[in-house]
């Protein structure tokens, strides 16, 4: 088996990060797909930028998409640039933090309305906050959903993935929310764990693997790889 391989943020160390350009750019190398964050702006368009605020400090859930820096592409402007690609959306919700972003319902209702009518195949919902795939599900629940983790947030599940996962592993925990997927830190992914996740019928994507001996350890065991350097490992 070999690995599908995901252009992090569309290419993020080749092409300017969560762009157009960067997303045209990962589709040319005949990657699976690209992986890309969502944020939410004040007049409801959601768009596609990494961190909840601008460079400048302003949080983007207060600012209208015409007042946005122009390489900050709308989600559906972006996904009619680039058609002929897979695309893993990370809708970025802060449970710490909640006032960083709208609510979790209006992110998962305005993303969903921007792929409304569009082939669900080509979209994999992801997030840490698990709440934002408990609210996915149960308005379009034939939209596929990937569980991230991370240590951080393993060790406060309560808070990101929510009531009744005490005590599971990680695979255990993804299998019983109802997920299509796990997608783990690369260096946080033990083999067992990938191989539990395998048997329990889950899909499983690493993040974020740049390095050549991270790919190599991981290529054979996982489905997806999300990488900065999609460039560095497309086969020749």
């Amino acid at each position: 088996m070999r690995a599908k391989l995901y252009g992090h943020r569309g290419a993020k160390c080749e092409r300017p990060e969560n762009t157009i350009k960067g997303f045209a750019y990962a589709a040319s190398l005949g990657l699976a797909g690209v992986e890309t964050d969502i944020a939410l702006t004040a007049d409801l368009v959601p768009v596609l930028h990494h961190d909840p605020a601008l460079d400048d400090g302003r949080l983007i859930r207060d600012i209208n998409f015409a007042s946005l820096p122009g390489h900050v592409p709308a989600l559906a402007d972006a996904i009619r640039a680039v058609p002929d690609i897979a695309w893993l959306l990370e809708i970025k919700t802060y449970p710490d933090r909640p006032g960083l972003t709208h609510s979790v319902s209006l992110m998962v209702d305005k993303t969903l309305a921007a792929i409304a009518g569009l082939d669900l195949a080509r979209f994999t919902l992801l997030a840490f906050d698990w709440a934002v795939l408990r609210a996915a599900a149960a308005q379009t629940p034939a939209l596929r959903r990937v569980c991230l983790t991370a240590p951080e947030t393993e060790a406060e599940r309560g808070l990101w993935w929510g009531p009744g996962f005490g005590g599971m592993a990680v695979p255990q925990a993804v299998a019983a929310s109802g997920a299509y997927g796990w997608a783990g830190l690369h260096n946080a992914m033990a083999e067992a764990h990938i191989a539990q996740a395998r048997a329990l019928g889950l899909k499983t994507f690493a993040w974020t693997v740049n390095e050549q001996a991270d790919f190599d350890r991981l290529e054979p065991l996982v489905d997806g790889l999300i990488t900065d350097h999609p460039g560095r490992f497309c086969p020749s």
